[in-house]
């Protein structure tokens, strides 16, 4: 062998992640990251590459199979294994063999037979499936699935992977191996080798100067032996397809085969909740970046979305790196990769600065109160805690949420609890960073001037619901009667039109025979507290955001808050 050693280098974000992905093939080969030295390179011995492709395989399955559908069908059958006939729902059981039958029937599955019996074994799944369907003694029907789901054990690495292939892998590459579609008939491992392994264990055997160099590590490659990155999505350009983004048309935009191998492993290094996947890039060295994707790795059942929503173990997972991060780095790089569409994935970037880190937690609480609230506006349904945390993390504010929210409150009767909380997260991150951002000192708003600005609206609503006698549907009569006066509120506060909002409040409270609270004419010193303690005011009106417990763990330092 013409190299003895590879060198691997933390670059971008993606061929970090490659890296973290990469490291976790290798230590099924016994490699030991311990034995590095600490920083950005590792050196990896070329004979740890030679079972690469089997060592790849089975970290997928390692990491992801509790996670698929097969897993779930094969789980569901052992349970109502273990059930007693007359104990089993016949709405579970039927709901059971649909998903097991269209599985089983599937394109991706029908593909996985033609290469298990390549190797022998020619069990016809698709006829018993016929005879599964038609079946309804539950005893004969549960006899078939059991020939079934052992079929599918026994093919695990073949069927398993399929599920893989397309609900992980193919968040992040795509056309080559095993997802070139005339590959889809052959065996999975085979091509994974041939277009990886192979290639890179050639490479370094017969490694010679070319006139071009490898784009990632610099080693020297040519045209015949460079790849280009149009198969890595949303990354690489189709060379094939499209020249012209290159000077004179000769593209050089190539990487080795030994970046390609790193590449290959990026769905091991994105931690995957559900539909959305996020990478930690602390790139201050290998070992930091590990350390981050073992938290995920070591919290077993805490990170699976098996029983619980993929967003309420995504928060879970934020939180718990955070809290480590704010006491190691000063900056973090969260890269995740979300859906949009029916179809397409797209990669979101934020980098969290510690200030922002220390908010994140302080806010915990918060955000916690979000996690299983959300409504439906016009034809979607809005999952309050994605958006809050999409705000956040790019920065945004959140008063179009709000204000979507307060509106439907007063004209639809919308059960929002936990508005107060949504803002207490914008006034946090507002108030720490109004002098970082160049904001002014008028954009400074105090935790005091926030409850007080929430306390004058909660007074009038408890005023007002005081004089209704009848409890029934007390809170739908109080929204009822203040929708003219919220409804211009509100409108003035979207559009920052304070004049609007104080003739409001003027009509209002002379109508009540009382002056404006200071609170509400102060405000008035900048949009950002216009807004913040105008819709804060608002949220008081609707009254029902449950405030924190007070105990020690969520006092907060005065500086974060």
């Amino acid at each position: 062998m013409a190299c003895e050693y590879i060198t691997i280098t933390l670059k971008d974000f993606l061929f970090n992640a490659g890296i973290c992905g990469f490291i976790k093939v290798l230590q099924l080969e016994g490699f030991d990251l311990e034995e590095q030295e600490t920083g950005n390179t590792i050196q990896v011995p070329v004979s740890l590459l030679k079972n690469f492709h089997h060592d790849y395989i089975k970290a997928l399955l390692n990491t992801f199979q509790n996670e698929t559908l097969y897993q779930s069908l094969i789980n569901q059958y052992e349970q109502f294994a273990r059930t007693k006939l007359e104990d089993i729902s016949s709405e579970k059981y039927e709901n059971f063999i649909r998903k097991l039958c269209d599985k089983l029937e599937s394109a991706s599955y029908k593909s996985g037979y033609h290469i298990i019996s390549a190797k022998g074994d020619t069990f016809d799944v698709l006829s018993l499936v016929k005879v599964l369907k038609k079946e309804k003694n539950i005893t004969k029907s549960l006899n078939i699935s059991s020939d079934l789901i052992q079929y599918m054990k026994k093919h695990c690495e073949t069927l398993c992977m399929k599920d893989i292939i397309y609900t992980k892998i193919l968040l992040f590459w795509q056309g080559i191996a095993f997802l070139n579609s005339s590959n889809s008939k052959k065996d999975i491992k085979e091509c994974y080798y041939k277009d990886f392994v192979k290639s890179t264990l050639e490479y370094l055997e017969n490694k010679k100067k070319g006139s071009m160099q490898c784009i990632q590590c610099g080693n020297p490659i040519n045209t015949t032996i460079g790849r280009s990155m149009s198969w890595l999505n949303d990354v690489g350009i189709d060379i094939t397809r499209k020249r012209s983004h290159y000077w004179n048309f000769n593209p050089d935009t190539y990487i080795c085969p030994i970046c390609a191998l790193v590449y290959s492993c990026v769905p091991l290094g994105f931690s995957i909740f559900g539909s959305e996947a996020i990478f930690i890039n602390n790139n201050e060295s290998i070992h930091e970046l590990i350390a981050v994707k073992n938290i995920f790795e070591q919290g077993g059942e805490k990170y699976t979305t098996l029983n619980q929503p993929y967003y309420e173990v995504l928060y879970t997972f934020i939180d718990d790196a955070t809290q480590q991060q704010t006491r190691e780095i000063q900056n973090i790089q969260i890269i995740r990769r979300i859906p949009y569409g029916s179809d397409s994935w797209k990669y979101a970037f934020n980098t969290l600065s510690k200030p922002l880190l220390e908010i994140l937690h302080a806010c915990r609480y918060n955000f916690k109160h979000l996690l299983k609230w959300s409504f439906k506006d016009k034809d979607t349904y809005i999952n309050v805690y994605q958006e809050v945390a999409d705000n956040f993390l790019s920065g945004k504010n959140q008063y179009a949420l709000v204000h979507t929210i307060l509106q439907k409150v007063f004209t639809e009767n919308l059960k929002a609890p936990y508005v107060k909380d949504i803002l207490a997260i914008q006034r946090r991150r507002m108030r720490r960073f109004y002098s970082e951002e160049g904001g002014s000192a008028a954009m400074y708003i105090s935790q005091k001037e926030f409850e007080t600005a929430y306390n004058e609206g909660k007074k009038i609503r408890e005023q007002y619901a005081g004089t209704i006698t009848e409890v029934k549907d007390r809170n739908t009569k109080v929204n009822e009667s203040f929708r003219s006066f919220v409804y211009p509120l509100l409108l003035s506060l979207k559009t920052k039109d304070k004049a609007k909002f104080n003739d409001t409040m003027f009509r209002f409270y002379v109508g009540r025979s009382e002056s404006i609270p200071k609170i509400l004419i102060d405000m008035q010193q900048s949009d950002e507290k216009f807004q913040m303690l105008g819709y804060t005011f608002v949220a008081g009106l609707y009254g029902e955001s449950l405030d924190l417990k007070k105990n020690a763990e969520n006092t907060i330092n005065e500086e974060v808050k």
